[in-house]
């Protein structure tokens, strides 16, 4: 058995990553919830949209070189969703959809971080048009502003 020297800490911060109730020391009165999965996650799809609710293609907005050729880094749209998604929460994993959809599936956490799963959509929907500027200056601007989501419990795709 692993023993966890005082001057390191205790075992709560590396193991018991689902709870916040300090050091288990001595005898305890309840039960100590030990998740070594990690935390209980949130499972929302985003679909990106306009103010129009015409879906916004994704598959070019991950931050990669620029497909014309010109090897001119774009950090895309995806980035900004994620900055603005992760000021109310963390993103375990996500996922985006291989299709002209739209849909990003998240794994998110704490639970509940939302009050619901379409407060997720209203944030980004909130960006309004992001603008997006690649390395040499120019700049792309995508509008996210019809954007929605729902809870799809464990899965990653709607269909």
């Amino acid at each position: 058995m692993a023993f966890f020297p005082p001057a390191n800490g205790d075992s709560q911060p590396v193991f018991a990553l689902d709870i916040n109730n300090g050091p288990q020391t001595g005898q305890i009165s309840s039960a100590a919830l030990v998740q070594m999965a990690g935390p209980k996650l949130d499972f929302i799809a985003l679909i990106v949209e306009n103010a129009s609710n015409q879906a916004i293609d994704l598959r070019n907005q991950l931050g990669n070189a620029n497909g014309g050729g010109t090897g001119v880094f774009n950090p895309g749209v995806v980035n900004t969703i994620n900055s603005a998604i992760q000021r109310t929460c963390t993103i375990a994993f996500y996922q985006v959809e291989a299709t002209a959809a739209g849909q990003i599936s998240y794994g998110i956490y704490p639970s509940g971080a939302f009050a619901n799963a379409t407060d997720l959509g209203n944030v980004v929907a909130g960006l309004g048009t992001v603008t997006v500027t690649e390395e040499d200056g120019t700049t792309n601007t995508v509008d996210v502003s019809g954007s929605q989501s729902t809870n799809v419990g464990f899965k990653l795709a709607l269909s």
